[in-house]
């Protein structure tokens, strides 16, 4: 599998399936490299995962998070049990041609072909009217002093 970063392929294969890998002295030195290159390019990250569900014996690898995910590649990457190739994608003469930039993919539902609908009658419903709370013929007045003097009497307001 080949992940492209920058200027470089990043080529993993087994072991056995190359001669000269990359070779890293500490798990910590592989882990740096692999941050560099998540980094730069968001799509690293899911080929990380690809090749942790390829080589790596944990069924479960699609449920680490993604530091768990770059952690567990460079422990396979400093074991060897995964290798890794550099190559070079030079500018320039005797370089190979740039690969053919994929065409930008259309928005599924551009605005500029969206057509508004007219309002209809039923898109807004009229507010339901909510009944009076007190009965029209009533005297705040008194009421406000009937309370008072229950409060006064440390009589409950309403019957119970």
């Amino acid at each position: 599998m080949i992940i492209r970063a920058g200027f470089q392929s990043i080529e993993f294969q087994r072991a056995f399936e190359l001669p000269k890998p990359l070779t890293f002295g500490s798990h910590d030195e592989a882990l740096k490299w692999l941050k560099q290159l998540g980094f730069l390019q968001p799509q690293t990250i899911l080929g990380v995962r690809e090749l942790l569900r390829r080589f790596a014996d944990d069924p479960e690898s699609f449920r680490l998070t993604d530091h768990q995910a770059v952690e567990r590649m460079a422990a396979l990457l400093y074991s060897r049990k995964v290798v890794a190739v550099a190559r070079e994608q030079g500018v320039g003469a005797g370089a190979a041609a740039p690969a053919p930039k994929a065409a930008a993919i259309a928005p599924a539902f551009p605005l500029s072909e969206r057509v508004r609908r007219a309002p209809t009658a039923s898109s807004k419903p009229e507010p339901a009217e909510d009944p009076p709370t007190f009965k029209p013929r009533l005297d705040a007045v008194v009421q406000a002093a009937a309370l008072v003097a229950a409060a006064d009497q440390g009589k409950p307001f309403c019957p119970q």
